[in-house]
């Protein structure tokens, strides 16, 4: 049987692992990690850091079974993608530019910056007094994800602390301060073919209040004003040329400003978590995930079936209220008998130590939710988070 090297085992990569068993390949697991959530879906681990390319290398070449490489939901991973991918000639559609812009937020701004594409003033590093930004700002690690290290300042109060929190995360990239734009915060799954999307699923974001930035629920579609999306995918087909990306999944966080127009924050040339793969897959019948690991493995990509009308669907993260051990969780069981719940995925049982701090490393679980309007959608959300209880004791 052949086998996929999947880079990376947190709770984002848990659909991917799924997929890939029902798909008929085995498993393989790279974390240092053996508690990462889906380690127990792997057929196999390797505790080895997903970064270290020289001791993957001599894994995989000892090997006959490897059939693909994914770094799903992980952006630090995509360097050691392309690279084991282009020494043992693997399917891979990355390329160097791809993983540039998408591990470096100062790379992806400039390709921005170079095609004329609608942005923000930004800059590199922390030297931010008299560089004529307009409050409010957004501080963040150019090279860290999952809202790591990301602080929204108000005023120039904040913004010292903003720094000191955002090389506190950054891998050694440094830091990017860049004016926060106003309006609607999307998410945006994509599949690439012949350089071009073929498939966008374009969700609304809600947001922690500052000065946090981390994602608590993804709506699938996103309300957002006519052209839009015809905007979007030309600005994500300018990027792809530009990168000389062809093939494969992309995934981006942007901004619908008050004109409507797009503006892209980051991108990453992965599937994205949330889970994201999951919800387009309700709402459309595509599986950017199963397309994923078409292109890792060098098939043809599952076909794209004719639009039909989307149904709302929608992620709710689950988080605890309090800092110290989960003690028990309760309304899970009753949550579940509602018609609005397709699934609810708990990611910790009692004993774990828990955190009041809402970032995407800190969630319990999450919730799918279905229903016939965004507005039931979001009713059924605010009942959730009403039901769901995390009891934590000090």
């Amino acid at each position: 049987m052949k086998s996929l090297l999947i880079l990376g085992a947190a709770d984002g990569a848990m659909a991917t692992y799924r997929t890939a068993r029902a798909l008929g390949f085995r498993t393989i697991a790279v974390d240092l990690r053996d508690t990462a959530p889906a380690v127990a879906l792997a057929d196999e681990l390797l505790p080895v850091s997903t970064r270290d390319v020289a001791a993957l290398s001599e894994i995989v070449r000892r090997r006959t079974d490897v059939a693909g490489i994914l770094a799903p939901s992980s952006d630090i991973a995509l360097p050691t993608q392309l690279a084991l991918a282009e020494r043992f000639g693997l399917p891979c559609g990355l390329t160097e530019e791809t993983v540039a812009a998408s591990v470096d937020k100062r790379r992806f701004r400039a390709v921005c910056d170079e095609l004329g594409l609608p942005g923000y003033r930004w800059i590199d590093g922390a030297d931010w007094r008299g560089a004529g930004l307009t409050f409010p700002l957004v501080v963040k690690p150019a090279d860290a994800q999952s809202s790591r290290g990301v602080t929204r300042c108000p005023d120039e109060s904040t913004v010292d602390a903003a720094i000191a929190e955002a090389e506190r995360f950054s891998y050694g990239a440094g830091i990017v301060i860049e004016e926060e734009v106003q309006g609607q915060h999307c998410g945006c799954e994509c599949v690439i073919d012949g350089g071009r999307v073929v498939f966008m699923a374009l969700t609304e974001r809600r947001l922690t209040p500052p000065p946090q930035a981390t994602t608590t629920a993804h709506l699938l579609p996103a309300g957002v004003p006519d052209g839009t999306h015809d905007a979007i995918i030309a600005d994500v087909d300018a990027i792809c040329a530009r990168l000389g990306y062809r093939r494969g999944p992309l995934n981006l966080d942007l901004v619908v400003d008050a004109d409507g127009r797009p503006r892209l924050i980051e991108m990453g040339a992965r599937t994205g978590g949330d889970p994201l793969g999951e919800l387009a897959k309700h709402c459309y019948g595509v599986d950017p995930i199963e397309a994923s690991i078409s292109v890792a493995v060098g098939a043809p990509l599952p076909p794209v079936p004719p639009a039909t009308v989307p149904h709302p669907v929608m992620v709710q993260l689950l988080n605890a209220a309090d800092t110290g051990t989960l003690a028990a969780i309760h309304g899970v069981e009753e949550a579940r008998t509602w018609p609005e719940v397709l699934r609810i995925a708990l990611l910790a049982e009692p004993g774990r130590a828990v955190t009041s701090t809402i970032d995407l490393t800190s969630k319990l679980g999450y919730a799918l939710l279905t229903a016939d309007t965004p507005e039931q959608l979001r009713a059924a959300a605010d009942r959730l988070l009403s039901t769901v209880r995390f009891e934590v004791r000090p």
